[in-house]
Formats: structure tokens, sequence, C-alpha cells
């Protein structure tokens, strides 16, 4: 049987033109992750949300699980399949995405953009209950913040950064930011989708060239080896100005409850961990300009 690709990301399409192999990575629930040279790109289930490395396929979580894929097997890829090759029969995936999504990310023409960004943002995040660094964005929370080590950690991390960008510090703000990568547990820390989020506001904001963004880039960039490889994949895409659908929705200003449900779909609290550092640095806008 023939299995079909049937919706991607711009980023991924354009990376399947620069390599013809790979090995498969890893393997979780609905998800097959295959290392190519550079980067990892990520078969999925049906219906799957979307990220940059995304490759959904027209199959079920329990169909795709059924193909019983190892780490280890070597993978040939091409813009018309993706095969993985085993002793027994090759699974084979036939390149024919319907829809491609943009996932490069651009930024607001204007600043009244960012500020109506962030409102709705805001009211998001007060309607998740995902959990994680959430909990440092909601007033009611602050027994359970100091109870939980990664927690209290983030929200100093996230107060020193502040303290130092008033100070106009922006090499030593961004090395307490960058402090964040890798803190958490799952398979993307928390503190790495957070990071995600505020590299995303930078961009919508048009602050990628401020002092302070182009010293927390190259921070992130020396520090992937930090955290795990799929949550180092993400950094690398967002370092790249390449996010996920849900990320880059938020230009055509969505309503606060559209924006819950399309983070809170991504993983456990994947998703609602970057909202939190789109907010982040969306309250930080107005010290940066």
């Amino acid at each position: 049987m023939i299995s079909v690709i049937t919706d991607t990301s711009t980023y991924a399409d354009d990376f399947l033109c620069q390599c013809s192999s790979g090995t498969v990575h890893s393997v979780y629930n609905k998800t097959i992750n295959i290392q190519t040279p550079g980067q990892l790109l990520a078969l999925q289930s049906a219906s799957s949300p979307q990220s940059p490395v995304s490759l959904i396929t027209n199959l079920t979580a329990d169909r795709l699980e059924s193909l019983h894929i190892e780490p280890g097997q070597a993978v040939r890829l091409s813009r018309e399949s993706i095969e993985i090759l085993s002793s027994g029969t090759p699974a084979v995936f036939r390149y024919s995405p319907a829809h491609i999504y943009h996932s490069k990310l651009s930024a607001f023409s204007s600043g009244a953009s960012c500020d109506g960004l962030r409102s709705r943002v805001q009211m998001a995040v007060g309607k998740s209950r995902a959990g994680g660094f959430c909990l440092l964005f909601s007033p009611c929370s602050s027994k359970v913040v100091e109870d939980s080590l990664i927690l209290s950690a983030a929200r100093e991390h996230m107060s020193r950064c502040r303290l130092l960008l008033r100070k106009s510090e922006y090499l030593d703000a961004a090395r307490t930011l960058t402090r964040l990568v890798g803190l958490g547990i799952g398979l993307t820390p928390s503190g790495d989708d957070f990071l995600c989020g505020v590299l995303a506001s930078l961009t919508l904001c048009r602050l990628s060239n401020h002092p302070f963004a182009r010293r927390l880039a190259a921070e992130l960039e020396r520090h992937l080896s930090d955290t795990n490889d799929i949550s180092g994949t993400f950094l690398r895409c967002a370092l790249q100005n390449q996010f996920s659908q849900a990320v880059c929705r938020l230009r055509d200003l969505p309503p606060a409850v559209e924006i819950v449900q399309s983070f809170e779909a991504v993983g456990h609290s994947s998703g609602t961990d970057t909202l939190c550092g789109i907010l982040y640095a969306l309250d930080l806008a107005g010290v940066l300009k």
C-alpha cells in the first residue's frame, strides 16, 4: 500500500529539493522523525498540527503505528516520494501535497497590529488550562510556581531579562533568557517552546534587527546542542524565521478563542508554552522600541 503526503510547509517542501537520503531518527505517537543532513523532517498522521518540518500523511495514528518503522532504518527521499527501507516491504509515501502553507513569518505593517495581537494573546493565555508556562502568567498560581523548580527558575530568568533590558544591557539579557534552553521535560521542553514564541514576536513586531534580538539569536545558535534533537529542530527553524501554522496565522489577528484552540492542539503544553513566549515578548516590545 502506498500512502500519500497531503500537507506540508514551504520550508519542508524546499528542503526536499536539497536531500536524497536519511535515516529514521525516532518514532513517537503519530510521528516518524527522519534525520536528513542538517534537519529533521516529521511524517505525521492525518489532521496533525503543522510545523515547518511537518509532512502530513493520509494515515490515521493507528495506521502509521502499524507500519512498524524503527529508528536507524534507511530513508530515500525525492520530490516524488519518501521510502523507508527495511528487510521487508518498504513503506512508501507518495509526495503529492494538496496544501502547502507558507511557513516563513513576516512582520506586521504597523505597531498597532502588535498592540491588537497582545490583547488577544493575553486573553488566550488566560483562557488556557494547559498548565506549563501558562502558570507564570496566571495571578492565581503563585503557590504552584513556588513549588516547581522549573517554573521558579523560568520566572527568575524572565524577570532578570526584563530588568536588564530596561538598562539596555542587551548581551546580558540575551544570555539570561538563553538559560531557558532545555528547561523542562518532554520532547520539546517548555523553555525551548517559549523561546520559539519570543523569536516569533520579535519578527511580528519588526524587532528582528534590534541589538537584543540579534544577540539573542546568536546566543541561541550557540546553545542548540543544550537541548534534544527534536526541540533543537524547532529552535533552529525559529532562528530561520520558520514557524508552525498556528504561529503564522497570528498575522491575521484571529479571535482569542481561535488562538487558544489552535495552540492547545500542539502537544501537551508545547503550543501554549510558545504562546506564553509570544506574550512575554509582546510585553517587552515597548521596552525595546
